[in-house]
């Protein structure tokens, strides 16, 4: 089907709705009887106003506006950890950070090693020999430490300092 004109769909429109002079509809309702397409657009837009017609509009409750204003002055939501929450994850992080330190401290982490990476990855899947990667489990262990101390630095931001912050300039708001 070619695409009609827009001016012509309006005008089929316009008919629809019943908004067009005498002379006007006479015009197009020639040209539907005349063109099959636009005798097939007109049913479709026909069909479509029916339609449409028929769907009932949802009416809100009568409190719905008194809802809405009551909580517009309602705190948001508290998004992130609660302080309990957060406290607790602080504490895992930093037992954590203990327990690798003293582990580090006692030389548990001291032998360095070799990882064959032929081991590890399925055999004969590349022709050529995989290298072997050293390993130094005291700055592997180093580095996770490092983490844990970043993290527990994120978590007390999050839970305690911005909160506490926030408090102090909402109390010295007027």
């Amino acid at each position: 089907m070619n695409k009609i004109p827009q001016l012509l769909e309006n005008q089929l429109l316009e008919l629809i709705d019943g908004n067009l002079s005498a002379s006007e509809k006479e015009k197009i309702e020639q040209e539907i009887e005349h063109s099959p397409e636009v005798k097939k657009r007109y049913n479709q837009l026909v069909e479509i106003d029916r339609a449409l017609k028929t769907i009932q509009l949802e009416q809100p409750s009568k409190t719905f506006t008194q809802i809405v204003m009551a909580k517009l002055n309602s705190q948001p939501l508290q998004t992130g950890f609660s302080i309990k929450n957060g406290l607790l994850l602080l504490f895992g992080v930093l037992i954590a950070v203990g327990a690798a330190t003293v582990l580090l401290a006692t030389g548990v982490f001291d032998t360095a090693g070799t990882i064959d990476l032929n081991n590890i990855v399925a055999p004969n899947l590349t022709k050529e020999p995989l290298p072997s990667v050293p390993f130094n489990g005291k700055l592997v262990v180093n580095g996770i430490i490092i983490l844990n101390i970043v993290l527990a630095f994120l978590i007390l931001d999050r839970t305690i300092l911005k909160p506490w912050f926030n408090r102090r300039i909402n109390d010295m708001q007027f």
